[in-house]
């Protein structure tokens, strides 16, 4: 009997804490959709549609068979992002040094202004960011400036050059230990560098690590009156019990 009477007790109780969340591990280019925008923890923006892939001539057109982010109908209309379907070497003009099949690459606006990639905290946790960049441009000179933020607040900038190839890449951020709040927001952001007409592609590897926190939530009046019927009726039910078994005895 007492165990049934224990049923309703350790429901109340578990109603006072919440299931921890389950760590994860998002990886940009894993992670990739060319469906959805947000996808997930991650968003391409702001303020970029999805377009098929262009048909107005550009050696890039080869690489984006599932189509990019962007501003506008072709890569004349800049920017863009994409998750490459083809090894740089098997597109004119290319090389494996600017990009491989599966790589995001990244052309930063023409005005001055900055595009960005941005992973959204799904619940309160701690992350480990491991970040690198690389020019993916080699058919033209230019150079790109990536910048990665937590919220509004700087956490690393690199300037990626026609010398900073994928083979030797460099470090953006890497960060461990990292407090975030839900729905605070990673950022990797581009822009042309000072003094460059236009933009131009980088290459962008990202891993958020993220180990969420475990929350207690405060039980409502209604719960903790639950709480303590089904506590004294366990009490009750196992006095009863003791006293059965002292007459048996």
């Amino acid at each position: 009997m007492y165990k049934s009477l224990l049923k309703p007790a350790l429901a109340a109780v578990a109603l006072g804490i919440a299931a921890p969340a389950l760590a994860a591990t998002y990886n940009l280019s894993g992670d990739w959709s060319d469906a959805s925008n947000p996808n997930g923890a991650w968003s391409y923006g702001p303020s970029l549609s999805h377009y098929a892939q262009p048909v107005t001539p550009n050696a890039l057109n080869a690489a984006a068979t599932n189509g990019y982010w962007g501003a506008g109908a072709d890569f004349f209309a800049a920017p863009f992002m994409l998750k490459a379907t083809l090894n740089g070497a098997s597109v004119s003009g290319y090389n494996n040094g600017d990009f491989l099949a599966g790589d995001v690459v990244v052309h930063g606006p023409n005005d001055g202004s900055t595009v960005e990639i941005d992973w959204t905290a799904p619940t309160a946790g701690v992350i480990s960011v491991t970040s690198s960049v690389w020019y993916a441009h080699s058919p033209v000179v230019r150079s790109e400036d990536v910048a990665a933020f937590l919220n509004n607040t700087s956490l690393a900038t690199a300037t990626v050059t026609n010398v900073i190839t994928r083979s030797n890449a460099l470090t953006l951020y890497n960060g461990v230990g990292l407090n975030v709040a839900a729905g605070d927001i990673l950022s990797f952001r581009f822009s042309k560098s000072a003094g460059q007409q236009f933009g131009s592609l980088s290459g962008i590897s990202a891993l958020v690590d993220f180990t969420p926190r475990a929350v207690a939530v405060v039980p409502e009046p209604a719960t903790w009156a639950m709480m303590l019927l089904g506590f004294g009726l366990v009490g009750r039910g196992l006095r009863r019990r003791s006293r059965g078994v002292a007459v048996l005895a």
